[in-house]
């Protein structure tokens, strides 16, 4: 089965040049000239990747993946553009959830690469490296440094979305919204009892920390560097 890439880039000749090369090389593509038609063939078609231009007619890239990544964190997305290249937008595309942020002109051959590269590795296994140590976070367990902690299915999402914004306060409602797909009241208890089983495996690990803000949500820290950076 082929993988299926979804194209948000309004410029349509770099689009359709892309769309040739990928589909001559076993993609599946999806081409959408703006932002709400992308959103519209996002929801519709259920792409593998997406490859988002941030400047659109209609509306930012930012905004467009924003739109995404309140529902659904585990789509990889490519940002790609000819003019916000400077640091801050950089910063802006990787906060809001982008696997790269690459600068125009893109070479086919070489997007191609990053595309083959990002959809092999494993849905289910994710690498981080926090206070030191290194993570491998599985939809069944987390593992520091080798030691391994069971874990439900949706505490795993919790975790992948704190550690996606390490240093970054993620909202409660957010929480709710992309793990149990509903920021209703009564499942703010389901919330607190994940983040308590949660709390449990992380205390084992002291440069490791999850603040509560409140009112607000929460906050995945390394220690050491929060302290040494003061």
């Amino acid at each position: 089965m082929r993988n299926k890439i979804l194209i948000i880039e309004d410029d349509k000749e770099l689009a359709l040049t892309l769309k040739d090369f990928f589909e001559e090389n076993a993609l599946q593509v999806w081409h959408a000239s703006s932002g709400e038609e992308g959103l519209s063939l996002y929801y519709k078609e259920n792409p593998d990747l997406i490859i988002l231009d941030v400047v659109l007619p209609d509306e930012s890239g930012f905004d467009v993946i924003a739109d995404i990544r309140d529902k659904d964190i585990t789509t990889p997305i490519i940002m790609m553009t000819g003019t916000e290249f400077d640091e801050d937008n950089q910063m802006r595309g990787y906060d809001g959830g982008a696997n790269n942020y690459m600068q125009k002109p893109v070479y086919p051959q070489v997007l191609l690469a990053q595309i083959k590269n990002i959809l092999s590795l494993p849905k289910d296994l994710l690498h981080y490296k926090i206070g030191g140590m290194k993570i491998r976070l599985h939809t069944q367990y987390i593992e520091f440094d080798g030691k391994s902690h069971p874990l439900r299915e949706r505490d795993f999402e919790i975790l992948t979305l704190l550690f996606q914004h390490q240093g970054q306060v993620v909202d409660r409602s957010v929480i709710l919204k992309q793990v149990w797909k509903d920021d209703r009241a009564d499942n703010n208890g389901l919330l607190d009892a994940a983040m308590s089983r949660i709390r449990r495996i992380v205390k084992e690990y002291p440069t490791v920390q999850i603040k509560t803000i409140y009112g607000v949500g929460y906050m995945l820290t390394d220690k050491i560097n929060s302290v040494t950076s003061r």
